[in-house]
């Protein structure tokens, strides 16, 4: 019985543990490329080295982190291929999602995203002290905005696979933020997929979400393409 409890126990620490290093990681508090040393993840965490161990494991056969029997773990780098890719797959099948729950949709599921979409709405999205940082009030209440618009759709396969793209976009979205030059009505752009996912028009609506996900996706690779110029 205490075994049964230590690994319980155990279990949650994990947890803790993991949801505390992947907030660092989109955050950018532990930025791409940077190696992971297990003292301060302890002290990050606030837990042991079991912890920490089986959260960087579980972080790691996600994408986040990368593992090396010989350089321990890090955090894994970005690269415009990947975020192309994420991109790719997040229109095909968020598009997929959103079209089977305009088609599956109550009046509850239409009010659970009128009000995601309200909470969003009411917060500017970048900070004030940095204008080039994202909120992170602003980046939860757009998480459960997109979340909403697809949780209808009657798949949880599909709704598992689309939350997984969407938590490894986020890294990405947030530095589409920190590009000067690039111009976006991000506001109207949610504002075109709420009106049409609520008027029942799934290719429209579905076509207003992959652009919209496009448009981050060329602010980012601006990003990329950038940091690639000589001088």
């Amino acid at each position: 019985m205490q075994q049964v409890k230590e690994r319980a126990e155990t279990r949650t620490l994990a947890g803790d543990a993991y949801a505390t290093i992947l907030d660092a990681i989109r955050r950018g508090s532990l930025p791409p490329g940077q190696r992971l040393r297990f003292a301060d993840l302890q002290a990050l965490c606030g837990t042991s080295v079991s912890p920490v161990r089986e959260a960087l494991v579980r972080l790691t056969a996600e994408g986040f982190t990368l593992a090396d029997n010989h350089r321990g773990f890090w955090v894994a780098p970005v690269s415009a291929a990947e975020m192309m890719d994420i991109v790719h797959n997040r229109q095909l099948l968020e598009g997929e999602a959103l079209r089977l729950s305009i088609l599956h949709g109550d009046a509850e599921w239409e009010s659970r995203v009128l009000a995601a979409h309200h909470l969003m709405a009411r917060l500017p999205r970048e900070r004030d002290d940095i204008p080039s940082a994202m909120r992170d009030d602003w980046e939860q209440k757009h998480t459960v905005f997109h979340t909403s618009l697809l949780s209808a759709c009657g798949s949880p396969i599909l709704t598992g696979l689309c939350g997984a793209l969407l938590a490894r976009a986020e890294r990405y979205r947030r530095m589409s933020v920190s590009i000067p030059g690039v111009k976006r009505d991000v506001v109207r752009e949610h504002r075109d997929i709420l009106d049409a996912t609520l008027a029942r028009r799934p290719e429209e609506a579905v076509q207003a979400l992959r652009e919209h996900y496009q448009r981050t996706a060329d602010a980012v690779r601006l990003f990329f393409d950038r940091r690639q110029e000589p001088g």
